[in-house]
C-alpha cells in the first residue's frame, strides 16, 4: 500500500486556494505555516480555517537559516513558532519544517528538544518510508521542469537547462524514464507510477506562491486528479506518516 503525502511551505495566503483542491481530490495536505515571511500570508483565521481539513507544521517565525543562529536564537525561532501556532490554534503542533531546507545537528536537537515528533528536509528523489523522523525527505516537488522560468510564460534562458541537470539523476535512480521528462506532469506521474510499484512513501511538496508564479496550477490539479482515489494508496498528512 503506498503512502501518499503532500506538504506546502511558509503560509501565503494562496495555502488557502491549494487546500481547496486538495480537498476536492481528497489528498491530504500538511501546512508548514511561517509566522513573518509572505507579504500576503496567511490571516490568522485562515490558519484556523485551514486546521479544520489539514495538518499544521511549524516553519519557524521569520524563516532563517537555522544553522546560522546561536542556540538561544534557534529556540526562539523554533520553539516560538510552536508556541505561536499552539497558542492560536489551541491545540498540539507536532511538525517542523527546516526552513529552505537548511538545518544540522544542533539544529535537529532543538527541533527535538522543542516537542514535535518530525521535520521535513527538502531532499528529493525518495520513496521509501522515512528512517530518520527530524529528518525526512520528499519524493518531488512543484516546480518548473525540464526548464527554469522566470515567471509563468518566460524562461531563464541563461539557466534553462538547470532543472534538468538538477533533478533527472534522482527521477532516472526511481525509474523515471527520459521519455516522460519532457515536462513536469509527465515525469511526475512517472515518479507516481513507480512508487507505486517499487515504493513506501510519494511525497510531493511545493509553495503556493511559486504555483502562482510558475503558472502549474492547471498541471497541479491534473496530477491530484491523476493520483486520487487509489485502491492501492492510503492518503495521510506528515505527521500520520510518521
Amino acid at each position: 500500500m503506498l503512502k501518499v503525502t503532500t506538504s506546502w511551505d511558509d503560509g501565503d495566503i494562496l495555502d488557502n486556494r491549494l487546500s481547496d483542491m486538495l480537498i476536492r481530490y481528497g489528498i491530504k495536505g500538511t501546512f508548514y505555516i511561517t509566522k513573518e515571511l509572505r507579504l500576503n500570508r496567511l490571516t490568522d483565521d485562515d490558519i484556523k480555517r485551514l486546521a479544520t481539513t489539514q495538518e499544521i507544521g511549524a516553519h519557524t517565525l521569520t524563516h532563517p537559516d537555522l544553522r546560522e543562529l546561536s542556540p538561544e536564537k534557534q529556540r526562539e525561532e523554533i520553539a516560538g513558532s510552536k508556541k505561536w501556532l499552539e497558542n492560536l490554534l489551541d491545540f498540539e503542533v507536532k511538525m517542523f519544517c527546516y526552513p529552505k531546507g537548511f538545518y544540522d545537528d544542533s539544529v535537529v536537537t532543538a527541533v527535538k528538544e522543542a516537542g514535535f515528533i518530525g521535520a521535513r528536509t527538502t531532499g528529493l528523489g525518495f520513496i521509501n518510508s522515512p528512517i530518520y523522523p527530524f529528518r525526512m525527505n520528499t519524493t518531488i516537488q512543484v516546480y518548473p521542469f525540464p526548464f527554469r522560468k522566470l515567471g509563468a510564460k518566460r524562461y531563464y534562458l541563461r539557466k534553462l537547462f538547470e532543472p534538468y541537470a538538477q533533478r533527472a539523476f534522482n527521477l532516472k535512480h526511481l525509474g523515471v524514464p527520459t521519455r516522460s521528462m519532457y515536462s513536469w506532469l509527465s515525469a511526475t506521474k512517472a515518479t507516481f507510477d513507480s512508487a507505486i510499484k517499487t515504493g513506501e512513501v510519494f511525497h510531493l511538496w511545493g509553495h503556493s506562491w511559486e504555483i502562482e508564479k510558475y503558472g502549474m496550477w492547471n498541471d497541479l490539479e491534473k496530477f491530484l486528479q491523476y493520483a486520487c482515489e487509489r485502491k492501492s494508496c492510503v492518503y495521510l498528512t506528515n505527521g500520520e506518516l510518521l
